[in-house]
């Protein structure tokens, strides 16, 4: 697979972006679930604190954000070309 989007093929570039960005922040959420864990388990508290579910939930709804907008952008770009007719060339 090659970095420069084919002819006629609009936002090759994008796809990348946006498989960065997801895989960037799912690493993201995996370092905090793993500090959230360990402190559950080695604090003298019990289980999870309010702030760690907090978190926790906040993190899981922005990856779904941004991954169901992204979604959405190329269903709705990939609809636009599909009512658009091509051009006919002079």
């Amino acid at each position: 697979m090659t970095a420069t989007p084919e002819p006629g093929h609009r936002g090759g570039l994008r796809d990348w972006v946006a498989i960065i960005l997801a895989v960037g922040l799912a690493t993201a959420l995996n370092v905090i679930v793993a500090a959230v864990l360990y402190d559950a388990i080695f604090s003298e508290g019990p289980g999870l604190s309010e702030n760690a579910t907090q978190i926790l939930t906040g993190w899981g709804g922005g990856i779904i954000g941004i991954v169901g907008s992204y979604l959405g952008f190329r269903a709705g770009e990939h609809a636009q070309s599909a009512q658009t007719p091509e051009r006919p060339a002079d």
